[in-house]
């Protein structure tokens, strides 16, 4: 294994963590990024220095070339911050859940649950689904679960490829054909060539939970009077390279999301109702926590141009907890407003006038909130507050065994 440091200090302070989780996409020789302040090691086989050099120069080019400094000096703020707030565990709990078999790692970035974090995943699920209604009572609800596979079509239509090529995942199957069947049965995969013999895919692993609620709504006229109401759940899949962290980031995880299409003000006021569960969450369990602006992880050559406009239109919030063991802060929900993004491309419009509608998501991340809450809380809930045990217990039970 051979190895190339850079510097990011050449780079714009706001740029360097964007950077650094694009190195995992320069080359498939890149083995892994390793972050040491303001210098990132990158380990590479199978190629050369000089080739390792030339592709980070092309995503230098991407991400520095787009627009002048002066625009570039949007900021993330931050709206809420408990920060301060001391955490009941501080010690990793990663590690121990494996020792435990309460996760167990099927891959890279796949794992299994059971136990604690199985019981606080469930509850999580179910307390989204209940705060729907006493969130937005007057609404009516559709609630979906809906699958992984999209056809590549809607993904194409959605502009899914050109902001986020970097994370797709493909579903292919091998070609129809007996004697490349019968290849594989004998050889498997060890016979490489075989891959050479899969068909051209026709879907896409859903990166977004929501992703196949807009075009359910093409063509469609929503009333001024009640915005359309979509509670979506199911797994995601998003290629995370080498960035792949514990249980904070990864390449399978479960979203359950409430997705909104009205007036531009009716998109707007349900978020806002929505953030009441951010608030509950955060005194309920006292989490150290904040709400910050935030931007979506486009890809590099389309970084600036819609990092600016989500950052300048104030498109993106993101509900982040500590990890006390790293002194890492993890985005563990996020508020979208997606304004005429998704209606446009599906021609989904008001029925009084005409307009375009507008479109907004509130999306959870549900094993990143069970992992926040687990790392802040430890994993005996025999030692959590009162509080705190009576509010999930009323959602799952907690008692050792259970299920």
């Amino acid at each position: 294994m051979k190895e190339y440091i850079y510097s990011l200090a050449q780079l714009p302070e706001s740029d360097r963590v964007f950077f650094t989780e694009m190195l995992s996409y320069i080359s498939e020789n890149v083995k892994d990024i390793t972050r040491n302040g303001d210098e990132v090691t990158v380990s590479y086989e199978g190629t050369d220095e000089e080739t390792i050099i030339e592709k980070i120069k092309e995503l230098e080019k991407m991400i520095l070339s787009k627009l002048n400094k002066k625009v570039t000096e949007v900021k993330v703020k931050t709206l809420t911050d408990h920060t301060d707030r001391k955490t009941f565990n501080n010690e990793d709990i990663f590690q121990p859940m494996l020792d435990k078999g309460i996760v167990r790692q099927l891959g890279s970035g796949v794992f299994a649950y059971s136990g604690i974090f199985l019981k606080v995943f469930r509850y999580f699920c179910r307390k989204v689904e209940d705060s729907a209604e006493k969130l937005f009572p007057e609404l009516d609800k559709v609630n979906y679960e809906v699958p992984v596979l999209i056809p590549v079509a809607d993904y194409e239509e959605g502009k899914y490829f050109e902001t986020f090529p970097h994370h797709i995942m493909f579903k292919t199957t091998l070609k129809n054909d007996i004697s490349v069947i019968d290849r594989f049965a004998k050889n498997g995969i060890k016979d490489e060539s075989i891959l050479d013999e899969t068909r051209t895919p026709e879907n896409v692993l859903r990166t977004a939970a929501c992703v196949p609620v807009y075009p359910m709504f093409r063509n469609q006229e929503i009333s001024d009077e009640k915005p359309a109401c979509v509670m979506v759940s199911g797994k995601c899949f998003r290629n995370e390279g080498n960035n792949v962290s514990e249980l904070a980031r990864l390449n399978e995880f479960y979203m359950k999301e409430y997705v909104f299409i009205g007036t531009p003000e009716q998109s707007k006021k349900y978020i806002e109702n929505a953030y009441a569960l951010w608030d509950f969450w955060c005194e309920k369990f006292n989490l150290n926590c904040k709400i910050d602006t935030a931007n979506d992880s486009f890809f590099a050559s389309n970084y600036k141009k819609l990092q600016l406009f989500q950052m300048l239109g104030d498109s993106k919030r993101e509900f982040k907890l500590l990890i006390p063991s790293t002194g890492n802060y993890i985005s563990c929900s996020s508020a979208n407003f997606h304004r005429t993004h998704f209606t446009k491309v599906y021609n989904i419009r008001t029925k009084q006038n005409g307009a375009f509608c507008h479109s907004s998501c509130f999306a959870f991340g549900i094993e990143r909130l069970t992992y926040a809450f687990l790392a802040q809380n430890g994993l005996d809930s025999d030692k959590w507050n009162d509080e705190i045990r009576e509010e999930i217990g009323k959602y799952v039970n907690l008692k050792e065994g259970a299920v």
